[in-house]
């Protein structure tokens, strides 16, 4: 074991393809529910039950405040306080996993007749009740990885069975297109039924992630019964590794990211075929391709070179998109935009099959700084901002193309000239999202692969003058 510093082994089975599959179906779980809120939840409120798109900004910016303060006041209470005696990880997940069943539902109640104020008001409850739930299960989750290995090459299988699991997810999402539009129209009425099939089945995924990973790193005994906030606080101001993944995965999920909801609006609007969306999830098929070569990248370039420089690629994708017209009455530019979208998402693809690697890294290091093992902290940090993203993200982009004159009213018949903007805009948003993540993995992100091996070196040796 080669940085199991100020942690300690207990005598547990080997590391295995039985905590690569649990781990995954974590993932798996996890994004059955999130993916399905994430990718329609805005035109549920918007197009189905009413909201204007000003509305929309202002509820879910609130929202998502919450959701990132949440996030950190869970990490802190999962690293110091105990419900279960096997785990400090596995009985939030437990919990959590029965309530994210009912409320990923909730938040669909199909009420387009209502009130304007209940719909608002529904709108928040519902949403608040499933966050609560999910950071209950996701927080918990994201940590655990740190405490099922230390060994680096582990970790980086474990990151990318995350993604696997996590890309499995957010696919049923991407078919369901062919199931919530009918003639470019959105049938909201079906989304509560849909997420609940799809609860159940994040339900029976977390069952079987808690019986198939294992925890083999822990923390000493006399730190599960110190806590200094200041210490952790101060450790994430100076963890700068931290700093830079958080700033990349702002940038991914407020702009790069972007591309699920304009997707649609472009389908919908543009190319006036919102059939062709289940075509356009192959703009991720780089993700899967990526994952047989992704463990040899990292191991020959290190995580920081490997994620970064591909960045540049998109950047250059995206900027030769804004160059070609993709003519909408000619049937071949559905499928030349979906082929650029392909070219895009490749240089991202190494990031999200190993930003959750990168995320142990940051706690290794932290503990490197504070001599404090805080997984569930560090986690809920990072958590912060991609919460803190997921709002401005779910305020800014649907705001961008109010700005371009998009109208939610008007569904697939928008007015003469919005639809070119429209596709405009999204492209913009692509472009701003990978040059933002080049630029924080490459110049503010500092763990190198010389880096990692010294920050490894260095908490092995803490190690055994502890044990000496």
């Amino acid at each position: 074991m080669s940085n199991s510093a100020l942690s300690s082994e207990k005598k547990a089975p080997a590391f295995g393809m039985q905590d690569k599959i649990g781990y995954a179906l974590g993932d798996f779980g996890c994004n059955m529910s999130f993916s399905l809120i994430s990718s329609f939840i805005i035109p549920f409120y918007t197009q189905y039950i009413g909201l204007t798109e000003q509305t929309w900004a202002v509820i879910i910016l609130i929202l998502k405040i919450w959701d990132a303060v949440n996030d950190p006041i869970m990490g802190t209470v999962m690293d110091h306080v105990k419900i279960g005696k096997e785990s400090k990880f596995k009985p939030w997940i437990r919990w959590g996993a029965y309530g994210l069943v009912i409320s990923g539902a909730l938040v669909f109640i199909p009420l387009p007749n209502a009130p304007y104020w209940a719909k608002v008001a529904v709108c928040m409850a519902a949403y608040l009740s499933w966050d609560f739930f999910y950071t209950l299960v996701n927080v918990p989750y994201g940590a655990i990885s740190a405490a099922i290995t230390a060994v680096p090459d582990q970790r980086q299988s474990l990151s990318t069975f995350r993604s696997i699991g996590a890309g499995i997810g957010g696919a049923v999402s991407m078919l369901l297109p062919l199931l919530v539009y009918r003639d470019n129209i959105l049938q909201g009425g079906r989304f509560i039924w849909i997420g609940l099939v799809m609860g159940l089945a994040a339900f029976v995924s977390f069952k079987a992630m808690l019986r198939m990973t294992t925890e083999r790193v822990q923390a000493p005994p006399e730190q599960e019964q110190k806590v200094d906030y200041i210490r952790t606080l101060r450790g994430f101001l100076t963890n700068r590794p931290l700093l830079g993944l958080s700033l990349a995965s702002v940038a991914s999920i407020v702009f790069f990211s972007s591309s699920t909801y304009t997707n649609q609006l472009v389908f919908q609007c543009y190319f006036q075929d919102t059939r062709l969306l289940t075509v356009a999830s192959f703009a991720y098929l780089p993700v899967v391709i990526m994952m047989a070569v992704v463990g040899r990248l990292v191991k020959r370039f290190g995580k920081k070179l490997a994620s970064g420089v591909p960045m540049l690629f998109s950047a250059a994708a995206a900027g030769l998109m804004l160059l070609i017209p993709f003519d909408p009455s000619k049937p071949s530019s559905p499928w030349l935009w979906t082929l650029f979208s392909m070219l895009v998402q490749a240089g991202g693809a190494v990031f999200m099959l190993t930003c959750w690697a990168m995320v142990s890294d940051c706690i290794d290091y932290q503990q490197l700084k504070t001599g404090a093992r805080e997984e569930g902290s560090v986690y809920a940090m990072y958590s912060l901002f991609r919460k803190m993203a997921q709002g401005i993200g779910a305020s800014i982009v649907p705001l961008t193309m109010t700005w371009v004159g998009y109208q939610s009213s008007l569904e697939a018949a928008q007015n003469p000239g919005v639809p070119e903007k429209i596709r405009t805009m999204a492209i913009m948003l692509l472009l701003a999202g990978a040059v933002v993540m080049a630029v924080s993995l490459l110049f503010v992100y500092n763990l190198g692969k010389k880096q990692v091996e010294e920050m490894n070196a260095e908490l092995a040796r803490r190690t055994r003058t502890l044990e000496a």
